[in-house]
């Protein structure tokens, strides 16, 4: 008879909730003309699919992560798993653009729930000597997901239907189920209550949430100082002081704000969010510079992209390895260190060696995979007993809107200066990026919690 050891399976289902989550961030680009084309649509309605899907991941962290401490995390990670499989098949079956895209807003609901827990669900179930192995596979199987977006959505869309896309995660969520009752169906979890729940702490969030992340994610196309832009901020700034308010003065708040007087949460999260935001934001230009200044094909494109991912998937590993014998804020300077290096390298070399952009790529995916492999286990080490929920939910937050703000910042930064000339505005960003890098490594010395 076959041994399984539950511990690993469970790393794995644990892995593929966020693998699924990253694979449907990405799978849909590909096929959008199909889709538009199939629902005789505008562009206009079709960026909802992947607009409303984002919003709601994002929007919903923080209420799914407090949830989760509240009527247990792995019942929610499985409820998750069942509402993202069901909304997948609601995507397929669309007859039209209006049900996909409010399928797809319920997919992000049940994304959300498995982009949140993870890391507290390795923080309370996975023993104390495999939990750094386990995020490092988390990391790698996660970057699986983005690998393989745009090539699987190409060769279904191509040779099946779009439709295909949100069916194949149809046996994947079940199946996910199952290994779960397997490998911790014989955990009982203490018999939570939803009693002390803060429910109007967790609508002022998800409306917080949900309107930064409008105002980052169209604050370059609409303007960033127009009336709607200003209403919106003003809107934000007045929800946000409301929340805190609020957070401090009920019993049992959404957030514990106390958390926030920790230096090393604090500065671990900071540093989070700036290397979160390099991350997208380099990613949104690379494709420009090579595109436009290097002239080389989508397909070339994507496989040097690939380079970053197939270093990221595999550096995962080792890195979850190599936390086992080096404190873990050591590893996310190191990190912080080597991307300042590689950073500012592309800037000096970027007219004078051709294949410097595949070293860049390799050192990128290295980098980025000791970073944050280390930086999620280290926050996850902060969080009490009861609070893993809440605390990955911030983590994943900060994560998620230090994407957005990259990307936006990034985007003007690269405007302003195109006045300069392309090349000079691309070495300007890079640099740029590379103090942002900086500044992230520069708090995560400041980080004391290294154990």
């Amino acid at each position: 008879m076959i041994q399984v050891n539950k511990n690993l399976l469970l790393i794995y289902t644990i892995s593929f909730a966020s693998f699924m989550v990253n694979f449907d961030t990405y799978v849909v680009n590909v096929a959008l003309p199909d889709i538009l084309k199939d629902f005789n649509t505008n562009t206009s309605n079709i960026s909802w699919i992947i607009t409303g899907y984002n919003l709601m991941v994002v929007s919903l962290l923080l209420v799914f992560g407090k949830l989760g401490d509240n009527i247990g995390i792995k019942k929610l990670f499985k409820i998750g798993f069942l509402i993202f499989t069901l909304s997948s098949f609601l995507c397929g079956i669309s007859c039209n653009v209006i049900m996909l895209i409010v399928s797809r807003m319920i997919q992000g609901i049940g994304a959300s729930v498995l982009y949140a827990l993870p890391q507290a669900m390795i923080a309370k179930y996975i023993p104390q000597e495999n939990k750094r192995m386990a995020f490092g596979i988390l990391a790698s199987v996660a970057a699986l997901g983005i690998t393989l977006a745009s090539p699987l959505s190409g060769i279904i869309s191509a040779y099946f239907s779009w439709r295909w896309i949100f069916f194949i995660n149809i046996p994947i969520g079940l199946i996910s189920v199952l290994f779960l009752n397997y490998s911790i169906g014989n955990i009982f979890d203490k018999t939570y209550s939803v009693d002390n729940f803060d429910y109007s702490g967790a609508v002022l969030s998800f409306f917080l949430a949900f309107l930064i992340t409008l105002y980052l994610n169209k604050g370059n196309l609409i303007g960033w100082t127009s009336p709607f832009s200003l209403c919106l901020l003003f809107i934000i700034l007045v929800l946000f002081g409301k929340f805190l308010i609020k957070e401090t003065s009920v019993k049992y708040p959404l957030i514990n704000l106390n958390v926030f007087k920790s230096l090393e949460f604090v500065s671990a999260n900071i540093a989070m969010f700036l290397i979160s935001a390099y991350l997208a934001a380099g990613n949104f230009l690379m494709p420009f510079y090579l595109s436009d200044i290097k002239s080389y094909s989508s397909i070339q494109i994507g496989l040097i992209f690939m380079v970053y991912s197939i270093s990221y998937l595999i550096m995962s590993v080792v890195s979850g390895k190599l936390s086992s014998k080096i404190p873990l804020n050591w590893v996310c300077i190191s990190a912080c260190f080597l991307e300042v290096l590689n950073t500012w390298g592309f800037v000096y070399f970027i007219n004078r060696f051709e294949y410097y952009i595949l070293i860049f790529f390799m050192l990128n995916g290295m980098a980025f995979s000791f970073f944050i492999t280390s930086n999620n286990n280290l926050v996850m080490q902060m969080a009490k007993k009861g609070e893993e929920g809440i605390i990955a939910g911030i983590h994943r937050l900060v994560g998620r809107l230090g994407m957005l703000w990259g990307v936006a910042i990034f985007e003007a930064f690269f405007t302003i200066n195109l006045k300069l000339g392309v090349i000079s505005a691309f070495k300007i960003s890079y640099l740029f990026g590379g103090i942002i890098c900086l500044i992230a490594m520069i708090f995560s010395f400041i980080n004391k919690k290294c154990a």
